[in-house]
């Protein structure tokens, strides 16, 4: 299609206003001078996934409930950039948080993502990081109760085909890391 057209902004109201979301209901004028009353966005803060893998070559999980979905879920550590934070960071934060874990190699930035383009503003930044070793406690936070837990790369593959890993972005990050370990590995 590649048209470069942009919509016109007419008003902007917040209908949420919190640290997790913020949710604006715009009024805009398309490029073919349609009139869209109730545009609504989430601004979210963007956030961070971390796969992290241990020596071993298992890959660290956290399992938590969610509320949302009203069951547990397993996914790749993650959380919201802080202001003024770097997404790399917040990787390393976010890691040692959820897991107790940490690495003494550089994280490798495998991309950053949109999370919905049609109505939410905010990016996920995904990470690998690797030889991570568990130097801490998980970090207990109000509403948070997890479990860490390990996985070879073919028990992952089997826990996203079944749906036990089924949030869209763990499933991307553990797909771009497995890839980009797989390039690596035959290159040596």
């Amino acid at each position: 299609m590649g048209n470069n057209t942009r919509w016109k902004t007419v008003s902007q109201e917040y209908v949420v206003n919190s640290p997790f979301i913020k949710l604006r209901k715009d009024v805009c004028v398309t490029d073919e001078q349609d009139v869209i009353d109730d545009y609504y966005v989430c601004e979210f803060p963007n956030w961070v996934n971390v796969v992290a893998v241990t020596p071993q070559n298992e890959v660290i999980l956290v399992r938590e409930y969610r509320y949302p979905i009203g069951e547990d879920a397993t996914a790749v550590p993650a959380g919201k950039v802080e202001d003024g934070e770097k997404e790399m960071d917040a990787a390393a934060r976010e890691l040692k948080e959820e897991t107790g874990f940490c690495t003494k190699d550089d994280f490798v930035f495998l991309g950053s993502f949109y999370t919905n383009a049609a109505n939410a503003t905010n990016k996920v930044f995904t990470y690998l990081a690797t030889n991570v070793e568990q130097v801490a406690d998980p970090e207990k936070a109000v509403g948070e109760k997890t479990e860490v837990e390990k996985m070879t790369w073919a028990e992952i593959g089997m826990a996203i085909q079944s749906g036990t890993i089924n949030q869209v972005f763990s499933v991307l990050a553990l797909q771009l890391a497995e890839s980009y370990l797989r390039e690596k590995e035959r290159r040596i």
